[in-house]
């Protein structure tokens, strides 16, 4: 089937399994770069300033200026994708997801379901453009659609944008802002949509990682659900807002449970579910393995529900 006619069509009575994946898990691999190694790796300042108290959003513009072509050249150059993840990573994709939303620039989640590394011919042929329009320098509405050893198709949205394709890499608050633009701009063409295909007992033909996002069970795993990330929390909330019934969302997070964490206050507010996994010793590894076993459950019962 060629990109332009691959469809992705959204299950609106039952619902979705989606894996929103940040890069936490990527860490449990000794060959992962930490965010701040790749700040470090960036930065065209000779005297480089302190940045933990900026918003992550804003910290490649706080190292690099406000070039944003730059920075997405810079970062792009100093990325790869794990040749080998780290075995719980392959447990967690290998759960019946029927689309997954990363944050990653790279492609560990597209080698690993296809069992194959993810060249630029694979890259090719897995890019599709939801809309029809190939030329465009976002990813709002691209995915790369990925045949599993099953023979099930998967839809993996970089919603952040990806490596090989650096110009839709979001790495500052313009790129950010460009984002929640188009994202809201869909928003209206979308309208009741989801709704009135649940009534008729339809499936919606996905134009977006969004409507993934909004009908189905979403996990959030090895994302820190920084309030920075505005884009997210933009798509948290109008899943709130959605007059379709439509699944949960569920964040996983490494401390304590703290009332005073803006993330849990949110959280809360939004009637969105979350948990919080103390970490002992940097044993991240134990925590991953508790989140797999919940995501394990809610699968199982949302099964059963069905």
């Amino acid at each position: 089937m060629s990109k332009k006619s691959r469809i992705f069509e959204v299950n609106t009575i039952e619902r979705p399994n989606i894996l929103l994946l940040g890069n936490g898990m990527l860490k449990l691999s000794d060959s992962s770069t930490s965010w701040d190694d790749l700040l470090a790796s960036i930065s065209n300042k000779n005297a480089k300033p302190n940045v933990n108290k900026v918003p992550y959003a804003m910290q490649p513009e706080a190292l690099c200026g406000i070039d944003v072509e730059d920075i997405q050249r810079r970062v792009a150059d100093n990325i790869e994708t794990i040749s080998s993840i780290h075995p719980l990573l392959q447990e967690l994709l290998s759960l019946p997801f029927d689309a997954i939303l990363t944050t990653n620039y790279t492609y560990e989640i597209e080698s690993e379901l296809s069992k194959k590394p993810f060249t630029s011919y694979a890259r090719k042929k897995a890019f599709t453009a939801l809309d029809g329009n190939t030329k465009v320098n976002h990813n709002t509405f691209i995915c790369n659609a990925i045949e599993t050893m099953s023979g099930k198709t998967i839809p993996v949205f970089h919603i952040h944008g990806e490596k090989e394709r650096k110009h839709s890499m979001i790495l500052s608050y313009y790129s950010y802002a460009k984002s929640l633009s188009l994202l809201t701009n869909y928003n209206k063409d979308l309208g009741n949509q989801l709704l009135e295909c649940q009534q008729d007992k339809t499936k919606y033909r996905c134009k977006c990682w969004l409507d993934y996002f909004l009908i189905g069970n979403v996990w959030s795993v090895g994302f820190g659900l920084d309030v920075s990330e505005f884009d997210i929390w933009w798509a948290i909330e109008r899943k709130a807002r959605e007059n379709a019934k439509h699944g949960f969302f569920k964040a996983y997070f490494d401390g304590n449970d703290d009332d005073s964490c803006p993330q849990e206050i949110l959280l809360t507010a939004m009637n969105c579910n979350y948990q919080f996994y103390p970490v002992c010793g940097n044993d991240y590894a134990t925590m991953y393995r508790k989140i797999i076993d919940d995501i394990k459950t809610d699968i199982m019962t949302s099964i059963e529900n069905n």
